[in-house]
């Protein structure tokens, strides 16, 4: 195999490429020039903007009898708005635990003295002492009782216009001593 080697460009062709890119460019004024002839070839005149058809609702009759048929079906009687931030019925002040929900709150042991039951609860880093009568959790849950690994809640939920009851537990998490 030979090897061919490479022989840099010699000065003539070097000197041919150098005049090239020296080639004559249109100036600023040139630009301008023809800038401006191609404003002048443009039209000026915006195309007319037709209006709109004029929008005309259709009113539909609704008779004042019971079975009154609207397109949309018989005519449904909607319940009072509700207060999303309505309390049911409580005894004192809000409790810290009100506000975290149920799923958050771990419980992890239990302590008694005095003949009383306490429920360690844990939310976070931070543990909780509450007895029976505490509440907890959004659903306006009262801590019912106190059982070795297991609190019974009774919570409020809304239905309506009206607080129905639902019993829950939360259970203790782990081996527990």
């Amino acid at each position: 195999m030979t090897r061919q080697s490479v022989r840099p460009l010699s000065p003539v062709i070097l000197f041919a490429l150098l005049l090239a890119s020296c080639a004559e460019r249109d100036t600023p004024e040139q630009l301008r020039a023809q800038l401006d002839a191609i404003r002048l070839d443009t039209p000026s005149t915006l195309p007319v903007v037709q209006p709109a058809n004029e929008f005309i609702p259709y009113a539909y009759p609704i008779a004042d009898d019971g079975d009154a048929v609207t397109p949309f079906g018989h005519p449904i009687a909607l319940p009072d708005e509700i207060d999303s931030n309505e309390r049911p019925p409580q005894r004192g002040a809000r409790q810290p635990l009100e506000d975290v929900p149920l799923e958050s709150i771990r419980m992890v042991g239990t302590l008694s003295r005095d003949g009383r039951t306490d429920a360690l609860l844990q939310v976070g880093k931070i543990v909780y002492p509450s007895h029976a009568g505490n509440y907890l959790g959004q659903n306006f849950g009262v801590i019912r009782s106190i059982e070795g690994r297991r609190v019974e809640l009774e919570e409020l939920i809304r239905n309506g216009g009206n607080w129905e009851k639902r019993m829950t537990t939360l259970e203790m998490q782990g081996s527990g001593k």
